[in-house]
């Protein structure tokens, strides 16, 4: 499990978003693991559509069921149009990644995460903001 892997995740949305069909590219490196849980970091590829700066993993597996949250330095949000909106001096929202490994070193899955925002002093529903992911391990 240690080592690094290459993912990609997609917004579940309509096909009228901006979003719909944008596949963002990450790395994922597993520093530690105790043959359950594991812990590390995740860097976006993509800064259009992705979240900026390094962000940290929390995980466990059981046997071939994954589950982790992604935890980014920078609140992001990107709306259905497009429109990217960034906080610096506030953290992302959780993200809840669970999965199954289909292939030995690769894992594939749904993500998602909940709550509501302010964005520029107005309220935004966040909920059912989900979508799919998946991860092969690279080294």
């Amino acid at each position: 499990m240690i080592g690094t892997w290459k993912g990609k995740y997609k917004y579940s949305v309509r096909r009228n978003s901006e979003l719909y069909d944008k596949e963002i590219e990450f790395l994922l490196k597993i520093t530690e693991f105790d043959g359950e849980n594991f812990i590390g970091t995740v860097q976006d590829d993509d800064h259009d559509y992705g979240t900026r700066g390094v962000g940290t993993i929390t995980g466990k597996i059981n046997d071939k069921n994954i589950e982790f949250i992604k935890q980014m330095p920078i609140k992001t949000t990107v709306s259905m149009n497009g429109k990217r909106i960034e906080n610096e001096y506030e953290k992302h929202k959780p993200i809840y990644y669970t999965g199954i490994s289909n292939l030995k070193n690769s894992y594939s899955g749904h993500w998602k995460f909940k709550g509501a925002d302010f964005i520029n002093r107005l309220f935004h529903l966040l909920f059912a903001v989900k979508g799919t992911w998946e991860i092969t391990k690279i080294e």
